[in-house]
């Protein structure tokens, strides 16, 4: 028979009154549909394009075909070569990244990235909130774990808000990149909901108390628990860091990646500065990076470390022909110049066979984590040293009478506070002295600073 929108069918029922009994209905129904829409010539429009030779791809079948194993290999050298979002990685969050993208690809191996549906998609959103902590350490195959969250974990701590939103994230990323790449029809992306970890409760970083930072600081004593057997490059490096960072509040990589060069001396004020920038190569020849761009700024260098020597310490290391950073430091797996000062500074952790090592503040008694009355999870660390300058500098006044602002303070410090753009105060003659102003406001009461030498 032929419908009214010109289309043939073959009706074989082998009942000839049951085979034109369909077509009547057949007929009958066309006809109400037209009626239907006599009035919306485009809804006609489009049923009679309905009687033409070519079809439209199933939903299901994508325009070409790819592995999850295969899909997260070219998702994982795209974020390497081209970065993301028109911005190269820093090889930290590469790894991160990696990492996660490395779960998810042990997850579904290689099952085809198109038979993936919203369902499954819900429930592995469920079953990632009980996913073990730290599971690899434990021993447990990713397998294993998936089992495990599975059935909401059992004993074994799950991992934090933070944690899910980062193997969320790259599983979104993952799902954006293979449907713009056309090996699923449908974005899935969008069904990926990120847990809010802003409401969530994290570790606060602590300050140091007063009492810390005499213990930190002990004097003529200082530098005489830095470690035993430890090379003349380690003595330096754990002797500068926590002084540097105590008097500037500088993060502990902006310090890593200083170079000689960067110690500079104002021409017009004789004020001598240490230049955090993102311009320029570090000690192994890769570029500098500032977490943002009011982290580029000159730091003045506190009268109080001038007095300790640390302009011999800079003469000293500007003998060393090979080295041309301020540290003698070497990035560990995930880019960092200064992640041994952070372990040494402040670890505690209990290894396989019972031991128990502590970092250089749990030696001098000062607990680098806890948790409050409210149950809150506290912690101390190299970190600790920027909020306890910020601290130290509220509510100071500068040598004209004036009190320091909050904006000052970003100023030093490199915050992007509010989304002003600090780093636009320059290095001028008068903006590089408001800022020593500022960073000489930093004072400890109690702390005998003026007993520590630095000695070559």
């Amino acid at each position: 028979m032929i419908d009214m929108l010109g289309r043939r069918h073959v009706i074989d029922l082998d009942d000839p009154e049951e085979e034109a009994k369909l077509a009547r209905e057949f007929q009958a129904n066309a006809i109400a549909v037209l009626n239907q829409f006599k009035d919306r010539p485009e809804m006609l429009d489009r049923l009679m394009k309905l009687g033409g030779t070519e079809f439209t791809k199933s939903e299901s079948q994508p325009e070409s075909t790819a592995t999850f194993h295969e899909a997260i290999d070219l998702y994982i050298e795209k974020l390497e070569t081209q970065g993301r979002k028109g911005r190269k990685l820093a090889p930290r969050t590469l790894l991160t990244y990696t990492d996660k993208l490395r779960f998810w690809q042990k997850h579904f191996g290689q099952r085809a990235v198109h038979t993936l549906t919203l369902k499954e998609l819900a429930a592995i959103q469920s079953w990632l909130v009980y996913l073990p902590a730290n599971f690899a350490k434990k021993a447990l195959s990713v397998d294993h774990a998936v089992k495990k969250a599975q059935h909401k974990g059992g004993l074994l701590p799950p991992i934090s808000d933070k944690t899910r939103e980062e193997y969320l994230g790259q599983l979104k990323g993952l799902l954006a990149y293979v449907h713009s790449n056309g090996f699923i029809n449908t974005n899935l992306a969008v069904h990926v909901e990120m847990p809010n970890t802003k409401l969530s409760p994290g570790i606060s970083r602590l300050p140091f108390t007063g009492e810390d930072m005499k213990s930190i600081f002990p004097g003529k004593d200082y530098g005489h628990d830095f470690g035993s057997r430890i090379s003349k490059d380690d003595y330096n490096n754990r002797f500068w860091f926590p002084l540097l960072a105590a008097f500037s509040g500088a993060r502990l990589e902006e310090l890593g990646q200083l170079q000689l060069e960067d110690i500079k001396t104002c021409p017009d004020t004789g004020i001598i500065y240490a230049m955090i920038d993102n311009q320029g190569a570090t000690a192994d020849g890769t570029k500098k990076r500032t977490k943002n761009l009011n982290s580029v700024r000159p730091i003045p260098i506190h009268s109080t470390l001038l007095h300790i020597g640390f302009m011999d310490y800079v003469t000293a290391r500007q003998k060393d022909k090979k080295d041309t950073g301020l540290f003698k430091l070497k990035r560990d797996k995930q880019g960092r110049f200064a992640k041994g000062i952070s372990n040494w500074f402040s670890r505690y952790e209990t290894r396989k066979n019972g031991q128990v090592v502590k970092g250089y503040i749990e030696r001098q008694d000062i607990n680098s984590k806890g948790t409050n009355g409210a149950g809150d999870k506290w912690s101390k660390s190299f970190h600790s040293f920027r909020h306890t300058v910020i601290d130290n500098l509220r509510g100071k006044q500068l040598q004209n009478g004036e009190f320091i602002r909050e904006l000052d303070i970003a100023l030093v410090v490199g915050h992007e506070r509010d989304k002003r753009e600090t780093a636009s105060y320059g290095i001028d003659r008068s903006q590089l002295s408001l800022r020593k102003a500022i960073i000489e406001a930093i004072h400890y009461e109690d702390v005998e600073f003026e007993e520590i030498r630095w000695k070559s």
